[in-house]
């Protein structure tokens, strides 16, 4: 079965992430194609929950049909809602990439960006940077923090961006 337009767009995000929350539905697609109504969102739900493409899953949750029964990554979710939080102009790629939560690149304007995102336990700073220290230099690096008391002890000769959830909202920080 061939799928068109937004469906594939969709799929290849939902194939990488697994789940997608119902509320970045619409988000996404507007990375392509910023005039989309919720209808139409919701149009294209229905129809590939009826070639059984995904399903519905807990409250709010879409996921692809052989992770119905398993549990929501919610780091991955954060991450979406991270590249959401960046306001794209157009999605350009997009990849779950260990050791990274998801790689994407982005236009914004008429320039291209690349973000890795990567989740930083608290107590795992040192190793984490380490770890990125010998990555490319294209990508800048959105690490997600559990605590604001970590962005001390994160220490890269990269281009970053600490990335805190306060108050139900996401916060960049340098």
């Amino acid at each position: 079965m061939r799928l068109e337009g937004d469906q594939s767009f969709f799929m290849t995000i939902l194939r990488e992430t697994g789940f997608i929350r119902a509320d970045q539905v619409l988000p996404l697609l507007r990375t392509q194609e910023p005039w989309k109504e919720p209808h139409q969102a919701e149009a294209m739900l229905r129809r590939l929950r009826y070639l059984g493409l995904l399903v519905p899953v807990g409250s709010g949750l879409i996921a692809l049909p052989e992770l119905r029964k398993a549990a929501a990554d919610r780091e991955m979710l954060l991450a979406l809602d991270t590249l959401l939080a960046l306001e794209p102009e157009k999605l350009l790629q997009i990849s779950a990439c260990p050791p990274y939560k998801l790689r994407f690149l982005i236009q914004r304007g008429k320039t291209l960006d690349f973000f890795a995102v990567m989740t930083v336990p608290d107590g795992h700073e040192a190793r984490v940077c380490q770890l990125l220290q010998a990555e490319p230099r294209k990508d800048t690096f959105l690490l997600l923090l559990d605590r604001p008391e970590q962005h001390a002890r994160i220490i890269l000769d990269r281009s970053y961006y600490l990335v805190l959830r306060q108050d139900g909202r996401l916060r960049f920080c340098r």
